[in-house]
């Protein structure tokens, strides 16, 4: 059944990309009031004063001190659009107290706690809540979801690549040992504080490759595909992942490159595709022979993939892309509230992309 209740809302860390877009999103949800904003280095600042683009009243939101009790007693839900480690505590002690917690950051994504050391590089204070958070995909985890308090959004560049390959690898068509993701994303990524690497003269009219085969992002697609393998409880995935910088704002392309075990035409593997994502309202298959760009899905929480195959080697080539501030980061989140709630699932995000 689909509820009208009201919810309060707090966004600790509103005044980054993260933030000030799920704070645009909240605002014009049916079912949020958003009664509480803080920043860390921005406290006592106005929203207006940092992004000029608000109208008001958004533009006169004082933002307060990223304080748990203040936050608790103000809203009903606490959503976190911190870095990694940087909100672990704080999220804990927002759950402990009984709020629902939505955790933009990694550190409740992972499952292994020696995974999330290894890639974060620092101790993990709270490993027994890691199996409390729901990994926050509502395409393959929409029953864990409903209900959830707590609630770990999934990485962008995870997002675009899981739901690329998820009904190839559920159905067993490729193979699970050797799969290369190749994704490409715009600057936003980084955040709002500038470097030198997202630095316009460094970027513009630039593509490079970081991180080769050892981003953070990595144990969440072995993790999220490993557990749709169909033959016992799961099985291991090592994705081989390669990361690129390009010259714009938003936008993530993955190509993901697998090779087929089954003998099958790339019209019986999109047909697979389309029954698996039949009832996603944020999962677009292009036609047969089609793919998608980044311009389709900006200002969007879709993720559009389109499905090619080399018969020559043998691979399936399986494309998709999503905007990485709505379905890569902020749109998920809010999606993943609606599932929580018993919302309509769409309520409060778009669905269709600016153009031109």
């Amino acid at each position: 059944m689909i509820t009208t209740e009201k919810k309060r809302i707090a966004i600790l860390g509103a005044s980054g990309y993260g933030g000030v877009e799920f704070l645009r999103l909240a605002w014009e949800h049916p079912n949020l009031d958003v009664t509480y904003c803080a920043g860390h280095t921005t406290a006592g600042e106005n929203m207006g004063d940092l992004y000029p683009h608000l109208p008001p009243p958004l533009a006169d939101i004082v933002l307060g001190p990223i304080d748990v009790q203040r936050a608790a007693a103000a809203a009903d839900i606490l959503v976190f659009c911190l870095p990694h480690s940087a909100g672990m505590e704080m999220v804990a002690e927002a759950y402990d107290i009984g709020k629902t917690v939505i955790d933009f950051s990694a550190d409740y994504r992972l499952k292994d706690v020696a995974e999330y050391e290894a890639y974060y590089d620092v101790e993990h204070t709270h490993p027994e809540l890691l199996a409390t958070a729901a990994y926050g995909l509502p395409e393959l985890h929409r029953d864990e979801i409903v209900g959830s308090r707590f609630i770990a959004v999934p990485g962008c560049y995870p997002t675009s690549v899981i739901l690329a390959l998820a009904p190839a690898v559920k159905h067993g068509l490729i193979s699970t040992g050797m799969i290369i993701a190749d994704s490409k994303s715009g600057v936003s990524g980084a955040g709002r504080q500038p470097t030198l690497t997202t630095h316009y003269s460094e970027v513009n009219e630039s593509i490079a490759a970081y991180n080769v085969a050892t981003h953070r992002h990595t144990p969440e697609m072995d993790q999220e595909l490993g557990d749709l393998i169909t033959d016992g409880d799961g099985g291991e995935i090592k994705v081989t992942f390669v990361p690129h910088l390009t010259p714009q704002i938003r936008g993530i392309l993955s190509t993901c490159y697998a090779h087929l075990v089954k003998d099958i035409s790339l019209a019986e593997v999109y047909e697979v595709y389309a029954d698996f994502y039949a009832e996603e309202p944020f999962v677009h298959l292009h036609p047969l022979g089609k793919l998608p760009a980044t311009k389709h899905i900006t200002g969007t929480n879709r993720c559009d993939i389109g499905l090619g195959m080399d018969e020559r080697s043998g691979k399936l080539v399986a494309v998709g892309t999503v905007d990485n501030l709505l379905k890569g980061l902020s749109g998920a989140a809010i999606q993943c509230i609606n599932v929580a709630c018993g919302w309509e699932e769409t309520a409060g995000l778009p669905m269709v992309s600016c153009w031109p």
